[in-house]
């Protein structure tokens, strides 16, 4: 018969370390009700959050932009991603998607344009907010994006 492991502060766990790098024991430091909150690496000493062994996937979540890409932080709720995607069909209304140039950094692009980007899909270009940058609307939100700027119509 298999028993359940109560947790508890100063108990053992497995975690994954960031720092190591893999799967390592630790000792539970914190606690939030009954679930594990704090732990430190038995191996390195370094104090992080609890990151089960097997992460947690979460069914059904909106996809949202990669960390860096410039968009809106991981796990944007899901009224602003509405939001903005009504916006954005309503910008597009009489607009020929089929017209929209490719994106590359090295494509000339100016307010109004529209663009096909390989991750975030057709675009809708709103401004430039620097000499060699432009603010594009997606259909998840607004984005920046580098290219060339071409000369205002």
């Amino acid at each position: 018969m298999v028993t359940k492991k109560e947790l508890m502060a100063g108990g053992d766990v497995e975690s994954r370390c960031l720092k190591c790098k893999q799967l390592t024991n630790h000792i539970i430091v914190a606690m939030v009700g009954e679930k594990v909150a704090k732990v430190q690496c038995n191996v390195c000493g370094g104090r992080h959050n609890y990151r089960p062994a097997e992460p947690i996937v979460k069914v059904g979540a909106p996809k949202t932009a990669p960390k860096g890409s410039g968009g809106r932080a991981v796990g944007a709720n899901t009224r602003q991603i509405k939001t903005a995607a009504a916006r954005f069909e309503e910008m597009l209304v009489g607009r020929d998607l089929t017209l929209a140039k490719p994106y590359a950094i090295t494509a000339t692009l100016q307010q109004g344009d529209l663009l096909d980007h390989a991750y975030f899909g057709p675009g809708l270009v709103v401004g430039a907010t620097q000499p060699n940058k432009i603010e594009v609307l997606f259909r998840e939100g607004s984005k920046i994006l580098i290219c060339v700027l071409g000369k205002s119509k």
